[in-house]
């Protein structure tokens, strides 16, 4: 008898281990899919990515907008060696054009932007006529910018001059706004010989 309740006691031993096992492991199995589904970790290391990657692209456009600053250059010497000739005819109707083959001899670069902007300009004095203007006339700009002991070849554009009569047309440069006073000057006021010559202006044929 005592045998028979040994065994049956050993059963529900057995029986009761086996289930407190089984209801273990289900626990464990529902735990562990919670803790690998959890996709928090991948979204959190991407999120400093796409900033670092959007800081970087702010930062190059700032970079490309950002241009240096150019410094105009100190001038001590102010030169220039102009050939051509002026047509002994030309048009109050019609756009002028004279070549000039200029070289460059100051000690600064001409260009063709703010600072040290160098342009073509001309003055014109009416012989039988009377009219005159020396400083607001037609600017011509440089093919490029020069710099010294380097030459162009310009085509001064002259069509100012609307009133027939016999002219005298003085061709020349000058270096202009600048915020320094001292830096806008007409060429000829230094010295630098211009391209003069006479020219009777008349109507021609459009």
């Amino acid at each position: 008898m005592k045998k028979r309740l040994a065994i049956t006691a050993l059963i529900i031993f057995i029986f009761v281990m086996t289930a407190i096992f089984e209801v273990t492991g289900c626990k464990n199995d529902t735990i562990a899919p919670e803790t690998t589904a959890d996709t928090t970790t991948p979204q959190a290391t991407s999120l400093p990515e796409t900033a670092a990657a959007s800081s970087a692209t702010v930062s190059a456009e700032t970079e490309e907008t950002e241009q240096p600053e150019i410094i105009a250059e100190k001038i001590t010497l102010v030169g220039a060696e102009m050939t051509g000739a002026i047509p002994s005819f030309m048009c109050i109707n019609k756009k002028n054009l004279v070549t000039i083959e200029v070289k460059n001899t100051s000690d600064f670069t001409w260009r063709t932007e703010i600072p040290n902007l160098v342009r073509f300009g001309y003055h014109f004095y009416g012989q039988d006529v009377s009219f005159t203007e020396y400083g607001n006339t037609l600017r011509t700009v440089l093919p490029h910018d020069v710099k010294p002991g380097e030459t162009a070849t310009v085509n001064v554009e002259i069509n100012d001059v609307v009133n027939k009569g016999n002219y005298v047309i003085q061709i020349d440069m000058v270096q202009e706004a600048n915020d320094d006073p001292a830096n806008n000057f007409w060429f000829s006021s230094k010295g630098v010989a211009m391209v003069e010559g006479h020219s009777y202006f008349g109507a021609c044929q459009q």
